[in-house]
Parts: C-alpha cells; sequence; structure tokens
C-alpha cells in the first residue's frame, strides 16, 4: 500500500512541474498534415511547380511496382508536356492505348469532358528517396473517384488505382512491370 502511495506521488510531482511540457508535446501538428507537406514538396520538386494537388482528392499510397517499397499517387491539375523534360518523369495515357490510341502526343489533344482543368495523376515509386525511382503522369484518365486497391496481376496480388465515373463505369489502372495499363472492370 505504501509503494502505490509512493508511486501517486512520484506521478503527481512528476505532472506539476512539467505541464509546459506536455502543453507543448500536443501542440505538435497532426501526422496527416505533415504527411501533406511532404506530399506538396516532393510533387512540387519532382514533377513541378506547375502541378497542384487536388485538394478534393487524397494523396494515395501503395506498392504499385511490387518493389515492397511505398509509391505515391496524387491527382494534380497542370501542364504535363511542358516540364517533362525539365522534371524527367513519363506522359502516358493508359485509358486511351487500352482502345488503341498508344501515341500521348495524339491524345493529350483529344478533347476531355469534365468540368475546369483537366485532371492528372502524378505517381513517384519510391516517392520517399532522395530520388524516386520512377515518375509518371497519367493523362486522359476519365474519374469522379479514385482511390487505391488490391488487385491479382500474374499470380500475386499488388496495390492499383481503382476509379469510378460518374455514369458508374469503373477501371482499373495496374503496373505491368514497364508501364501503367487500364482496364474496364463494370460498373457500380
Amino acid at each position: 500500500m505504501h509503494r502505490i502511495a509512493m508511486v501517486f506521488a512520484f506521478l503527481g510531482a512528476l505532472l506539476a512541474a512539467a505541464p509546459g511540457r506536455l502543453l507543448a508535446q500536443s501542440a505538435k501538428p497532426p501526422v496527416a498534415a505533415e504527411i501533406a507537406e511532404r506530399v506538396r514538396l516532393t510533387v512540387e520538386r519532382e514533377f513541378g511547380p506547375r502541378f497542384k494537388i487536388v485538394a478534393k482528392f487524397q494523396p494515395m499510397f501503395g506498392d504499385f511496382d511490387g518493389d515492397g517499397k511505398e509509391d505515391l499517387a496524387v491527382v494534380v491539375t497542370g501542364s504535363p508536356a511542358i516540364d517533362q523534360a525539365a522534371h524527367n518523369y513519363k506522359l502516358i495515357d493508359p485509358y486511351d492505348t487500352y482502345f488503341g490510341y498508344g501515341d500521348v502526343r495524339t491524345t493529350m489533344s483529344f478533347p476531355i469532358h469534365v468540368e475546369g482543368q483537366p485532371l492528372y495523376v502524378a505517381i513517384a515509386h519510391d516517392w520517399q528517396a532522395a530520388h524516386p525511382k520512377a515518375k509518371f503522369v497519367l493523362v486522359n484518365l476519365p474519374f469522379d473517384r479514385i482511390e487505391v486497391s488490391g488487385a491479382h496481376w500474374k499470380k500475386k496480388t499488388v496495390s492499383a488505382l481503382f476509379t469510378t465515373e460518374s455514369s458508374g463505369a469503373q477501371g482499373e489502372v495496374i503496373w505491368d512491370g514497364k508501364k501503367y495499363l487500364w482496364a474496364g472492370i463494370g460498373s457500380e
């Protein structure tokens, strides 16, 4: 009983002596804010300042290329063709490639029926490294909602981007080891 009283006395003295330290610790910014800032800085550094993250969509994390390291996918607006050479990312169009139009220089000129600015998906493989292993900007991908899901590819489960259009049509974007592929998977 005496030990319990001593423990409570010690804890009381500790708390009374350090109220400022406890308040200072709780004043740290939330983890989500720290990650959001790191994502914003990564997009700016690796894809260029013309790209702006679309706040309506959360950054997405997964192992898209199957190497065991976390990759990043972010919905952005911007001018993908302008900064491609300066920031060394690959511009690809997995949606129109699925339908046989594989030349992104041509498909970039296709009319896109969206309100506001066109949306793109910027992807960085091993995004937390000093320099990501590979970077891509996906263009002409139709979606109103997008999220990471598990997909089966070549006998293993990998992270993929799952898209849903306003019409309810759904698709999946998956890394095949060389490039991103789109496939329709049905509707809601």
